[in-house]
């Protein structure tokens, strides 16, 4: 009954966020939209963001030294596949699918290999608040019908980020304080989850020390840049197929917007990913209905496809069923689990 209310609760969220985005265009327009777009802008778009991939891979084998790397391909593999799974289903399940994938592979721990999923996920969340607030600082005063949106989100992010720059100062310079808050705050979980927790916390604490190895810090700073240069430049790169161009910083202000709708639960981002997408392009830049319906569709197809298909030719290669991806979502192997050689 549980599963049952959820996969309709999903599905009836991702119908109603459709509909609003489907509201009003005529849909033979918006093909006509589509199929007039440039062709290798397009086959451009997807290459870049195919190329995040790669970054992100980079960005993690450097996390996880320790006390040397995981081979490029079963990382670039555990990567690729997760973030299939965290595309196409309702649930981040790909975080939890990457650290497990990796560890039946390579000798990396699982507690610590996802302790490192988090260190990216504050990288990249400082990553698109830095971004936001540049935007916000080059256009305070160029969208008068929205300045609200734009100084109000200035606003939260600036506090945002503080706010996590500030802990993660602390977690640096007093990291004994916070391991001890953390030790308290887990003594509410149930007794089987607190030694998963801490293990948890200490890998992801331990990923600080980073700071202290200049040429790891480097590569880490330099890869997570070119993730979020690849993540923007498709966005502009499709706003030139579609032949409506715009500044490269507006790629920063939609990143912002469609991150808020990923973060809806529904298979893959849609319904809520293109809805706030509309919205930021009639809203801001004065896209029509049906032109903003196009761009839309073309922004998740370029976003998703490049991933959905390498993972689906690394699943058939290695021989996976979906089943054995459902259970590297849901079972958390033990510290103590030998790898898998496969």
């Amino acid at each position: 009954m549980r599963r049952t209310l959820q996969v309709t609760s999903v599905a009836l969220l991702t119908i109603f966020f459709l509909g609003l985005f489907l509201w009003k265009s005529n849909l033979t327009d918006v093909w006509r939209i589509m199929t007039a777009t440039s062709p290798w802008w397009l086959a451009s778009a997807f290459a870049v963001n195919w190329m995040a991939l790669i970054f992100r891979t980079i960005r993690w084998r450097v996390l996880l030294a320790s006390p040397k790397p995981p081979a490029f391909y079963p990382t670039f593999f555990a990567n690729t596949t997760g973030y299939m799974l965290s595309t196409v289903l309702p649930i981040r399940a790909g975080d939890v699918a990457r650290p497990a994938l990796l560890s039946r592979r390579t000798n990396v721990r699982f507690a610590e290999a996802l302790g490192t999923v988090l260190t990216e996920r504050i990288l990249d969340l400082i990553s698109i608040l830095t971004l936001f607030i540049w935007f916000a600082a080059v256009r305070w005063n160029a969208f008068p019908n929205g300045s609200g949106v734009v100084h109000g989100g200035a606003l939260g992010c600036t506090i945002v980020l503080i706010a996590l720059v500030s802990f993660l100062v602390g977690l640096y310079f007093f990291g004994g304080v916070v391991r001890r808050v953390h030790e308290w705050i887990g003594r509410i979980l149930p007794k089987r989850f607190r030694e998963p927790w801490m293990k948890f916390f200490d890998a992801f604490a331990k990923t600080l020390a980073i700071t202290e190895r200049p040429r790891d810090f480097f590569t880490v700073i330099f890869a997570t840049a070119g993730v979020w240069l690849c993540l923007t430049a498709q966005y502009w790169l499709v706003f030139i197929a579609v032949h409506r161009p715009l500044p490269f910083d507006s790629t920063f202000f939609i990143s912002a917007v469609t991150t808020i709708g990923v973060a809806i639960p529904t298979p893959g981002g849609v319904g809520g990913f293109h809805k706030l997408c509309q919205w930021a392009l009639t809203s801001f830049y004065g896209f029509d209905i049906d032109t903003s319906v196009a761009t839309a569709l073309l922004l998740h197809l370029v976003g998703t496809l490049p991933v959905v298909i390498t993972g689906v030719v690394l699943f058939a290669h290695e021989g996976l069923r979906w089943r054995d991806l459902r259970h590297a979502a849901e079972d958390v192997p033990s510290d103590n689990e030998t790898p898998s050689q496969s």
